[in-house]
């Protein structure tokens, strides 16, 4: 049986909600691995950024512009950790390991929508419930480990040197930023996260046919 025959019990929502399934897992991947969590501009006084004008961090990767005087071009130099005692505290091998795991929920989610549209399958009332679980888990994950990530910067050595006001204000401590900004990859999980809760009310007003 093709898809054509199979699909006839889904409508067009349930393409909207694979392509919606698709685009979180696609924004949450970009926002894991990019450095752009929170950010900075370098001042000349910064110990241990010399050569960048602007520095990142993120749970995977960290970097930044760096300024090469010999050829006047700007170059985003970027640094995976790739290494587990990169990881210095409990709480960011933690974040990095919530966060990986709701993007593995949401990709089981995004496979159990395409197995659905192209297979017959007989009891799709328990797919359709295993994949509004794997979506809530998902979410789940994910706004967890953007929560704990922001209670626990200050504890992290990297971002206390980066972001920390030494005597200054503001204070870098929990949900506080201190001289540091809020970038992009940080917005993209929480937009994933309420992208799942979207998806979710999507699924409830799916008229299946069982």
């Amino acid at each position: 049986m093709g898809c054509g025959s199979c699909c006839r019990y889904f409508p067009w929502l349930q393409f909207t909600i694979g392509l919606f399934t698709f685009l979180a897992f696609l924004m949450g991947t970009i926002s894991f691995i990019s450095p752009a969590w929170l950010e900075r501009e370098v001042e000349a006084t910064d110990l241990g950024y010399a050569g960048y004008s602007t520095y990142q961090y993120g749970i995977l990767s960290n970097g930044g512009v760096m300024e090469f005087n010999d050829t006047n071009l700007n170059r985003y130099v970027w640094n995976f950790k790739n290494h587990w005692n990169q990881w210095d505290m409990v709480e960011d091998k933690t974040i990095m390991i919530v966060f990986a795991c709701g993007l593995l929920f949401l990709l089981i989610s995004f496979t159990s929508i395409t197995v659905t549209e192209c297979v017959p399958i007989k009891n799709r009332s328990t797919m359709f419930i295993m994949m509004v679980i794997w979506d809530v888990l998902a979410a789940l994950s994910i706004a967890a480990s953007v929560i704990v990530f922001c209670a626990t910067w200050h504890e992290n050595k990297a971002l206390l040197n980066l972001c920390s006001n030494a005597g200054g204000s503001p204070e870098f401590k929990a949900f506080n930023l201190g001289k540091c900004s809020l970038s992009w990859s940080l917005y993209g999980a929480v937009a994933t996260a309420c992208k799942l809760c979207h998806v979710q009310n999507l699924k409830f007003f799916e008229p299946y046919k069982f």
